[in-house]
């Protein structure tokens, strides 16, 4: 069982205002260079210098939240007693949300408040940073430095994994960066120990607050990882998973960080809590190197081997036991079906699936020994090629929203840099292009295709061959927007918001910049252009419209209660009126949703709605169209506002438009989603992994088809059931 230092309704307090953060490096640790797979996002630093000491200590802490007032305070006065009581640190890390929402100037507070520390402090993404104006980590990349990095210091290895994806709070270890952890992990002598540190806790069976629990697992089975360090839950707990040790540090806002002592192959971890009266110091963690690397190494998984067999109604797991444990099943996160202490041998193990819906689902056996909780899992199916078309996986996760070229051509993007054309019906690849950093989603025009990357860059392809037209460097800060294309006088040009604020238009024939607006805030939508006007959200809680000709700013309404409810999706435009929302406020009265007048921005109507409302779309029948984030589909009328109908589903983590009718797709988390028309709905699992990206449904002759996208690098065509 954990053990927590803290009440755990911290935790569940601190879930609902957001999840995970990013960290942060400073001080006289210099800015690796960029890799050449994407900007500071993998990176190998050596040995520190200093890092043939095997006595020494590090500062492991998350969650400043800067930018936020008390946290400003509290993290000030953590890190003035480090200064004051800790004298043998080597180095800090701090991991995750260390800004509040990923601005810039939250960044430049943390440094100002850690420039006088003697040793340098790095860090890593967290989901106050991925979340709001920093989705792809591009600031954090030009302010702090890599993503994803690996160190020596003393006897040990450290890791620092990135577990964000780009405007979500739930986490995730893409695939890329599983590959470059293991290509790393391989490297080490087998007698090196290893220590990884992650924003979102892994392997914490109390909350999923990431889908990539299994195929960590998996690694820690393979590898001498020791220790496993997480942050987010501003809480000091220790649990064991794969007879590695575990510990969630306290957060700097609360005035709280751990200090971890290192001798040889063991350390110690202790949690320090600050106040205006003291200081409290305490043990919570003890890792022993004692039997590493031989027949009684605590790490050695009792489940030698699984395998398992399914049908509509049962699953069938074949496992080895290479000594006695205390056995459950769990099939996709739900509650463990115990079968008690079963002795070493073969075992055949049946659960009745009957409940579960069609589709891929995930069974993980859970064995429990003295040295703790081991974990096997497996993918099984219950008849998922009743509607699955066809499956292939792209070795990462798709990023940004897919970009439709017809009815059976789309553009998909990976977080490894890869933008490609795919046939929907085969899946056939019929070009790819290697951009070199994740795109935020593209806009096709003509036979060119436009996007914009997290390196800051705006590339244009020939969207026959897929080679590249031109391609110009427009801003550090990364340009996590969808491009539009608006005409002007003399031809087309592309505008495109970036996440320092700036709105740009570039001719589209040459890429030479021909205005650009200023925002004070991220724009990480795509501007709605109609009538010769360009309108968007901003994370200042500004909703902006400008001339697309001149860049000239035309009216702008504050609609934000605050930062965290900014109007940051795309609007959309029907009939002369600009429809937009604020997303996720269930404060003062619910979720702004207003119309205004394009041309002079004045109000048509406006109103509170009790749901969260995503991004706005209209459907066919000229209705208002919004997901909410519980799952509801919900219709108005675009003259006045008034509901017309809903549409009930599950929660979702698609923000954009869930189709334009009659068919229907809602859901996401961990792969299930719901087909729904006025006449019936159907739940389908897609896989055990988040979906965080908005599926594309598409009319094709063989009928209605929807293109989904996993978390692990899945692509599935799926039937729309009848």
């Amino acid at each position: 069982m954990p053990t927590c230092l803290y009440p755990l309704r911290r935790i569940l307090r601190i879930l609902a205002l957001s999840f995970l953060g990013l960290a942060l490096m400073m001080g006289t640790f210099s800015t690796p260079a960029v890799s050449a797979a994407e900007p500071s996002t993998y990176k190998s630093l050596g040995t520190l210098h200093g890092g043939v000491r095997s006595r020494f200590s590090f500062v492991f802490a998350s969650d400043s939240h800067l930018g936020y007032g008390p946290a400003n305070r509290n993290t000030e006065l953590a890190l003035n007693d480090i200064a004051a009581n800790e004298k043998n640190v080597a180095f800090g890390l701090v991991v995750g949300d260390i800004t509040e929402t990923g601005a810039r100037e939250e960044y430049e507070l943390f440094r100002n408040l850690t420039k006088d520390l003697t040793f340098p402090v790095m860090g890593a993404m967290g989901n106050h940073e991925s979340k709001w104006q920093d989705p792809q980590g591009s600031l954090l990349a030009s302010e702090v430095g890599p993503r994803n990095y690996s160190f020596d210091y003393g006897s040990w290895h450290f890791v620092v994994l990135d577990s964000t994806y780009p405007g979500q709070t739930i986490g995730t270890l893409e695939p890329e960066t599983l590959k470059w952890l293991e290509a790393d992990l391989i490297s080490l002598p087998k007698t090196r120990p290893v220590a990884i540190f992650a924003h979102h806790p892994l392997l914490y069976e109390p909350s999923r607050f990431q889908d990539s629990d299994d195929v960590f697992a998996d690694l820690l089975d393979k590898f001498p990882i020791r220790a496993v360090f997480n942050a987010h839950g501003h809480s000091f707990i220790t649990w064991k998973g794969q007879g590695t040790d575990f510990l969630m540090t306290g957060a700097l806002m609360d005035a709280a960080y751990t200090v971890v002592e290192v001798s040889g192959q063991s350390l110690t971890a202790y949690s320090v809590k600050v106040s205006d009266e003291g200081r409290e110091r305490q043990k919570v963690l003890e890792v022993s190197s004692r039997y590493w690397n031989t027949k009684k190494d605590p790490k050695l998984n009792p489940i030698s081997s699984l395998s398992v067999t399914s049908d509509t109604s049962s699953l069938v797991c074949n496992l080895s036991l290479s000594e006695e444990a205390e056995i459950s099943l769990q099939i996709n996160g739900g509650s463990y079906v115990p079968f008690g202490t079963l002795e070493k041998g073969n075992h055949s193990l049946t659960l009745d699936i009957s409940g579960q819906a069609l589709g891929f689902h995930r069974v993980r056996v859970k064995a429990v020994t003295a040295n703790g909780p081991f974990y096997a899992a497996r993918e099984f199916g219950k008849n998922p090629n009743d509607l699955v078309e066809w499956r292939q996986n792209l070795g990462s996760a798709v990023v940004g929203e897919f970009v439709p070229r017809s009815t059976n051509q789309v553009i998909v993007g990976t977080r490894d840099g890869k933008v490609r054309l795919l046939d929907i019906a085969t899946g056939k690849i019929s070009w790819e292009y290697a951009a070199g950093s994740p795109w935020g989603g593209g806009v096709i025009d003509g036979d060119r295709l436009y996007f914009g990357t997290a390196k800051g860059e705006v590339i244009c392809l020939d969207l026959v061959r897929g080679t590249g037209i031109w391609r110009v460097s427009l801003d550090q800060a990364g340009l996590s927007a969808l491009p539009s294309v608006a005409s002007v006088p003399g031809g087309r040009s592309v505008i495109i918001g970036s996440s320092s604020g700036t709105l740009y238009s570039l001719s589209s024939v040459t890429g030479k910049k021909n205005w650009e607006y200023k925002a004070t805030g991220a724009i990480v939508c795509a501007p709605k252009i109609s009538d010769g006007r360009a309108v968007f959200g901003a994370w200042d809680g500004y909703l902006y419209c400008v001339d697309v000709e001149s860049g000239t700013g035309l009216w702008s309404h504050k609609l934000g209660r605050q930062v965290y409810y900014a109007p940051y999706l795309s609007p959309t435009i029907y009939d002369g009126k600009v429809f937009t929302t604020t997303p996720y406020d269930t404060h003062s009265g619910g979720t702004l949703l207003a119309a205004y007048d394009l041309r002079s921005g004045e109000v048509v109507w406006s109103t509170r709605w009790h749901a969260t409302l995503l991004a706005p779309s209209t459907s066919r029948e000229g209705e208002l169209t919004i997901p909410g984030a519980n799952g509801s589909i919900y219709a108005f009328s675009p003259d006045d506002g008034t509901p017309l109908w809903r549409m009930d589903a599950g929660s979702t983590l698609f923000l954009a438009p869930p189709g334009p009718g009659p068919q229907y797709v809602s859901g996401g988390y961990r792969g299930v989603v719901t087909f729904l028309t006025h006449e019936a709905q159907m739940d389908f699992k897609v896989s055990d992994t988040s979906l965080f990206v908005s599926p594309l449904i598409t009319r094709l002759p063989s009928g209605v088809k929807v293109l989904f996208a996993d978390s692990r690098g899945n692509l599935t065509l799926v039937k729309f059931p009848s």
